[in-house]
């Protein structure tokens, strides 16, 4: 929801932002939510707005104040059609600091514009590095954007090598679940996807050929990488997962958690946040029944993961990780089953 804080996604990461009667006020508040907007626009990009305040009556107001903001960020207006209206973000840095009608600015070089977990809006336009690497068209086309590092993963020590071993690490891994496991990936028993650490996406990466579309979680504690993934042109979000996910329950068919302890132990001083039961419980809570997890970790966790997946009724089997890669990690594969309630008698 667009309210107090910025949304869970990382910048310059969406290709057009589209808003069909959403009756956000963009202006409002010194322009916050239109900044959050710019936020989150590749340089290139397109915001498109439908309905009220583009030249509704009774909000000529507003809709002269949406159009001098986006005036002051330099975006270009291609066209105005009735209720809607398309603007383009410019493809170069930010014209700011300018002499703009709406008195905004860039922020100081302390704001990283990638924080978006319960990070407060902003009133202040974030500067951007590799605004030209990142552009709409500047990226590789698809697929090929897939298997190739971005700009942004040059950013971080050993990016590129970094980037090239996670995809080939789990070509295999998915290659092992699908050959010696029994997960049904690539078959209409699996559709909605879920890498609960997603790192550089390569879970999502390894199974871009199969029927499937996979939701990305980089979790909130850890390197905000969820940039790369989109520029692979994946999708996902920031999340902790010591709270509930914002989602329906029962709507994915295959959960997927690499090392599940280290996403309720705290990075600095290595005690557990939360529980590993109530994470699980939050795991089942969303999968569809039938539906399948796969968690990984060190013996002693899956231990422990086992005795809750069979408190709340999952059918569990532990398995030995790939054995070309030499680790000890186990493999838990459970299935959650349908609970049936018995019918009592009057």
């Amino acid at each position: 929801m667009m309210g107090t804080r910025r949304l869970p996604f990382p910048a310059q990461s969406f290709d057009f932002v589209h808003c069909s009667r959403c009756l956000i006020p963009f202006t409002a508040y010194n322009g916050s939510y239109l900044i959050e907007v710019d936020r989150l626009l590749r340089p290139g990009g397109y915001l498109i707005i439908s309905g009220p305040p583009v030249q509704w009556k009774e909000q000529e107001k507003e809709w002269g104040e949406l159009q001098a903001m986006t005036r002051s960020l330099c975006y270009e207006l291609i066209i105005v059609d009735g209720n809607t209206a398309i603007w383009k973000k410019p493809a170069k840095a930010s014209c700011l600091p300018n002499q703009n009608e709406s008195g905004l600015d860039l922020c100081s070089t302390n704001d990283d514009p990638d924080e978006a977990w319960y990070f407060k809006l902003k009133e202040c336009v974030s500067k951007v590095s590799l605004v030209e690497e990142i552009a709409v068209g500047s990226i590789d086309k698809w697929p090929d954007r897939l298997s190739k590092p971005s700009a942004r993963a040059s950013l971080m020590d050993d990016g590129a090598n970094l980037f090239e071993a996670d995809t080939q690490k789990w070509s295999k891994r998915v290659s092992y679940y699908k050959m010696s496991l029994g997960v049904k990936l690539g078959t209409a028993h699996i559709r909605n996807v879920m890498d609960m650490n997603a790192f550089f996406g390569g879970l999502a990466t390894a199974v871009a050929s199969d029927p499937v579309w996979v939701m990305n979680v980089v979790p909130a504690q850890k390197p905000l990488t969820l940039g790369v993934i989109y520029d692979r042109g994946l999708i996902g979000v920031y999340h902790d997962w010591c709270e509930p996910f914002s989602t329906y329950p029962r709507t994915y068919d295959l959960i997927h958690a690499d090392g599940i302890n280290s996403l309720i132990t705290d990075p600095k001083s290595g005690k557990s946040r939360c529980d590993l039961f109530d994470v699980m419980l939050e795991m089942d809570r969303i999968l569809r029944p039938e539906g399948t997890t796969v968690i990984r970790d060190s013996p002693d966790v899956i231990e422990k993961a086992v005795h809750v997946a069979q408190s709340i009724r999952w059918i569990a089997q532990v398995h030995d990780s790939e054995p070309e890669s030499g680790s000890t990690e186990k493999i838990l594969v459970a299935t959650k089953t349908f609970w049936k309630v018995p019918l009592t008698s009057k």
